[in-house]
């Protein structure tokens, strides 16, 4: 009997730090706007709390945190986001709650606009690092959305300072067709590497493209906070290539009779790393690289195309910059 005893109370000991281990999560009621049902909403409120999977975080009850917001002389969910000094620091001496999760959604023409944020119980601010919108054609799409959306939302610091490595700017007036792939697939795993947090290219892509923002070099400073919530990062890697050649020069000895050819190459651009909160260029570095293919043996050049002496170019450029973009500490 003792035996039993002591492995009930083993297990209840293993249960209660378990308990103490995870911060609690208070998911508050969605605020619905612009026609949206109240069905929808208690819909929607039970897919939030349902799609938190993280071990870091328990997700404390609606009466919990109706009482909560009570202490704090708060009514309903939409409060949470006009906080008075007051309430804020009312809010601070709540115990046991890391983060509130507030949620609004609207319709949009024939759309669902659903947007969340964080607010850090500590210090009653809305973390803007970790906010996301949502634009999605009905609640069943949002709700396939919604737990990747949460899963980045409630991250550690280290994952929310990911950034986003976006295609390169390339001003030639005869792009190889080669260059883009070879060199956006090249950087993302030299960065990655070296221990760079990046969201993942296609997704950048797919994000880009799906809200009909092409290539952001033009942009204003100002529109760098939109893409930036969108693609839910903190920096935007931003490449531009202004030279890309590998030029012939024929030759011929007279004296032997010999013809041939060697080839000289040219690769030149920039790289910025641009803040998206603040629109701001923390970093931009210049790159200039040429290289006499006769240095390498020729047998190792013998059989290689237009493609091979690209790629070579490729990684010789990056030999050169990513040391310093490394050293960029809004990348750390």
């Amino acid at each position: 009997m003792n035996i039993f005893k002591r492995i009930a109370a083993v297990l209840m000991l293993v249960l209660t730090v378990s308990s103490f281990a995870a911060d609690k999560l208070a998911v508050a009621e969605p605020v619905g706007k612009g026609g949206v049902q109240a069905g929808d909403i208690e819909a929607l409120w039970g897919i939030l709390e349902s799609s938190i999977h993280s071990d870091e975080y328990r997700v404390i009850s609606r009466a919990s945190l109706k009482q909560m917001l009570t202490e704090i002389g708060l009514t309903n969910s939409s409060d949470l986001v006009n906080l008075n000094e007051k309430q804020r620091a009312q809010l601070g001496k709540v115990s046991g709650v890391k983060y509130i999760l507030i949620t609004e959604v609207s319709k949009f023409g024939s759309k669902l606009n659903c947007t969340l944020r964080i607010i850090d119980v500590s210090t009653g601010e809305i973390d803007q690092m970790r906010t996301a919108n949502l634009r999605v054609s009905d609640l069943d799409e949002l709700a396939d959305r919604i737990e990747d959306t949460l899963d980045k939302l409630l991250a550690d610091d280290k994952q929310m300072a990911r950034s986003a490595l976006l295609r390169p700017n390339i001003r030639l007036v005869v792009i190889p067709p080669f260059l883009e792939k070879d060199f956006t697939g090249q950087l993302e795993a030299t960065l990655l590497n070296n221990g760079v947090a990046l969201q993942n290219l296609q997704s950048v892509n797919n994000i880009l493209e799906r809200n009909n923002l092409g290539r952001l070099s033009s942009m204003e400073p100002k529109t760098y906070r939109k893409v930036g919530e969108l693609l839910e990062v903190k920096n935007l890697i931003m490449p531009t290539i202004t030279r890309f050649e590998v030029a012939e020069t024929k030759y011929y000895v007279s004296e032997t009779g010999a013809r041939g050819a060697y080839y000289i190459g040219y690769f030149e651009g920039n790289v910025r790393v641009v803040e998206t909160k603040s629109g701001n260029i923390v970093a931009s570095i210049p790159f200039e690289v040429q290289i006499d293919f006769r240095q390498l043996k020729r047998s190792v050049t013998r059989d290689w195309t237009e493609k091979d002496y690209g790629k070579y170019m490729i990684t010789a450029g990056m030999q050169q910059f990513v040391p310093e973009l490394l050293k960029v500490k809004a990348l750390k």
